[in-house]
């Protein structure tokens, strides 16, 4: 597979690619971040938040239902057709962050991109996107250390491919080449207790990476929480969010809004959300902490919210 995205810039010359990329964390606060992003006037992302485009992700044919993307070129710029008009203008999939070949295909179309890396405590993360896969019927297991490394051990790794509840939490690497391909004044690193907890300075800061206003943002309640933690309704609910046909019927015959309040307001309620098992924590902490150490040897700075919950 190729690395680099085969000169599009020839074939479309007209072709208007994004300029900036909220590249992840899953589970990270991405979803608020785009949703703040999207009310501001300069700004323009579209509907469908997670092309996984430059990613070129490759479900197994099982779960190609589960995760709609995009992988045609004329299908990806259409999403940006009525975006001339916006000085900054987004993808927000949060596969570009894991898989190692979407920097250099994003530069190959995009060099002067705009990169904003969203980072959770990988063990909080790990435990989120559990929570995300129960909820949706995909995996039925309990948390543990036995399902941990079970899905750590698999050959093969991807989207639909396998889960990646310890893999995404591997930060270093990750950051490490949108440094080396964009350079550090192109690349931002935020945390997610920092949205949660300061979304004013937080969102300062991504208007000046940006170069828009951020004027904005303070008259939007930046302190709504976006895709939040609630649980299924019952063993209905995640039979349906698994259902092919079910999905097929949101992709495809329902406004993204409409999809979205039904998943939030009828598939799911609200609740408080279960304790991490303290051995699993332990196996995710002790592969976590080398991890976090290089990750902040490489940034330069102490990241203490990366350990905000152990």
């Amino acid at each position: 597979m190729s690395s680099s995205v085969p000169s599009r810039m020839n074939s479309v010359s007209h072709a208007l690619w994004p300029n900036f990329f909220i590249t992840g964390t899953v589970k990270g606060g991405t979803t608020s971040l785009y949703r703040h992003l999207r009310g501001h006037p300069e700004v323009f992302l579209p509907a469908f938040k997670e092309p996984h485009y430059f990613a070129r992700i490759q479900p197994k044919p099982e779960q190609r239902h589960l995760i709609e993307h995009i992988s045609e070129e004329h299908a990806y710029l259409h999403l940006y057709e009525n975006a001339g008009d916006f000085p900054a203008i987004g993808d927000a999939s949060t596969s570009n962050l894991w898989y190692p070949e979407a920097p250099a295909r994003i530069h190959d179309v995009a060099p002067d991109a705009r990169i904003i890396i969203l980072l959770r405590d990988p063990v909080s993360r790990a435990h989120s996107h559990y929570l995300m896969d129960f909820r949706e019927g995909l995996v039925d297991l309990p948390f543990s250390v036995e399902l941990l490394q079970g899905d750590f051990a698999q050959s093969e790794k991807g989207w639909g491919v396998s889960r990646l509840y310890v893999d995404l939490g591997l930060y270093h690497d990750q950051v490490q080449r949108y440094l080396q391909i964009f350079g550090e004044d192109q690349v931002l690193v935020l945390q997610f207790d920092d949205l949660v907890n300061a979304p004013e300075q937080t969102l300062k800061r991504v208007a000046a990476h940006l170069h828009i206003d951020p004027a904005p943002f303070q008259e939007m309640d930046v302190d709504q929480v976006h895709n939040g933690f609630k649980a299924p309704r019952g063993n209905w609910s995640r039979r349906c969010a698994s259902s092919p046909l079910a999905r097929w019927i949101g992709y495809h015959l329902m406004p993204r809004k409409l999809q979205w309040w039904l998943y939030q307001n009828l598939i799911l309620k609200a609740a408080s959300k279960p304790q991490i098992d303290p051995a699993a924590r332990q196996y995710l902490e002790q592969i976590y902490a080398p991890d976090i150490e290089k990750l902040e040897t490489l940034l330069g700075q102490k990241m203490p919210a990366l350990r905000s919950s152990w």
